[in-house]
């Protein structure tokens, strides 16, 4: 027993930035990302002994982080600019700011705004396209790994990424400034409402993260969502994380596999 939780204390450690990362991407809430990613290394230690090996340990726990999550993601209906305007009774038209603030400390803030709105368009897919998306785009894991971990042909993973991405074209393309500046939905008339509501912070303006950059086109394919994505869930914000839980876990702030 000793040596197994020796072998899990290392699994732990070398697995847990992707695992949280994992659930973050698949619900957008740090609190619950956390709940999830602690629940899967518990159930996969009194698992263990079912692992055969025929996969990666990371396959493995991934499986069982999207089997955690699952009852976790909730689908959003609408985008909250959507959700907002119907509590309002008027349109979205109707809310935006016709003459919004254009200073430094709403500029940095706007890139805060496309955060949450990115991240809401992907809380708007069907879960089974959710966990496709996040899995091969999010994370760019190659087809067949990704099919590993949802066990389903690759021929799945394709389709449903293929329907993901046409409904994430067909939310933004009508609406979003960033693809068509035609469009009548721009970031910078969400600050104040984004503030008001608790979506952003100022924190923004204090520790700005890189910007989002959307590819001057009218279409957007897969490699442009991989990058904005990229962008969304910045892979080095992880190490921050891995220092806070190896420390914790060091100092047993958690009993979880003692």
């Amino acid at each position: 027993m000793e040596n197994l939780t020796e072998l899990f204390d290392q699994l732990y450690r070398d697995n847990y930035a992707k695992v949280y990362r994992l659930a973050l991407g698949l619900t957008h809430s740090f609190s619950d990302a956390e709940d999830i990613s602690q629940e899967a290394f518990v159930r996969a230690f009194k698992a263990y002994d079912t692992f055969s090996g025929q996969s990666s340990f990371f396959t493995w726990i991934y499986r069982i982080t999207i089997n955690v999550a699952h009852d976790y993601m909730k689908q959003r209906s609408k985008l909250p600019v959507y959700e907002i305007a119907e509590e309002a009774g008027c349109s979205v038209e109707d809310l935006v700011d016709p003459h919004p603030d254009c200073g430094p400390e709403t500029k940095l803030m706007v890139n805060e705004v496309m955060r949450v709105c990115m991240a809401a368009f992907t809380e708007c897919l069907p879960v089974n396209q959710r966990k496709v998306f996040f899995l091969t785009i999010g994370l760019g894991l190659p087809y067949k790994t990704a099919a590993e971990v949802l066990d389903c042909p690759v021929s799945s993973i394709k389709t449903e990424l293929h329907r993901a991405k046409n409904r994430l074209v067909g939310y933004m393309e009508s609406r979003c400034q960033l693809i068509r500046k035609s469009n009548p939905c721009h970031c910078e008339q969400w600050v104040k409402r984004g503030l008001a509501r608790g979506w952003i912070t100022r924190e923004a303006v204090t520790n700005p993260l890189p910007r989002i950059t959307i590819p001057d086109s009218v279409k957007i394919y897969m490699r442009d969502l991989r990058d904005i994505y990229k962008n969304v869930y910045l892979a080095d914000n992880d190490d921050v994380l891995v220092k806070l839980f190896k420390e914790g876990f060091a100092q047993k702030k958690w009993a979880t596999f003692s």
